[in-house]
Formats: structure tokens, sequence, C-alpha cells
């Protein structure tokens, strides 16, 4: 188990504090990330499984659209699936409609 242990400085120490550093649990708090980026994950694939054709023509040649707000990789280059779920459009007959 990884463990993470934050030093406060001897001037930073009120009178009343312990001597001892608090140990806080890295494994805790990266299982509660994961458990929120997951719930996301999920929820947009329900969206596109839901949406995944168009209401006006019953095709499937839908897109999603997202906002330019998606995370950047090292290459400078937007990462697929991680902006703003915004809406969907159909790609034959034009039609858009929101989430």
């Amino acid at each position: 188990m990884s463990q993470l242990s934050l030093f406060s400085g001897p001037n930073l120490r009120g009178p009343d504090l312990f001597d001892e550093p608090m140990i806080y649990s890295f494994k805790d708090f990266t299982s509660r990330q994961k458990s929120r980026s997951t719930d996301k994950v999920a929820d947009r694939a329900k969206l596109q499984k839901e949406n995944q054709s168009c209401p006006g023509c019953s095709r499937i040649t839908v897109k999603p659209i997202e906002l330019r707000d998606g995370q950047i990789g090292r290459n400078g280059a937007r990462i697929a699936g991680t902006g703003t779920l915004v809406g969907f459009t159909c790609h034959a007959c034009g039609h858009e409609w929101p989430v």
C-alpha cells in the first residue's frame, strides 16, 4: 500500500497538534477518483447508445457534437471522447438534437 506523508514544517504547527505527522491513504483517494470517472464514461456510453439512430430518418449515421473543452494529449491534440457532449447530428439528413 502506498502512503503519502505531508510535512507542514515546525513553524506551522500549533501547540495543540501532535508531533506525529498525519498519514493519508493514497489508495482511498485514487479509488474515489476512479469511481467518478467511470460513472462519466458509463453515462456517456448510455447516451450514445440511446442516440445511435436519427429520430428524423432512422439511419445510423449519427455523430456526437462535443464542446472544445476536452483534454489535450502530450502531442497537443485533443483526446477524442473527453469533450462535453452537448448533442448529436445525423450526417445523412442533417438533423441535430440536444442531449
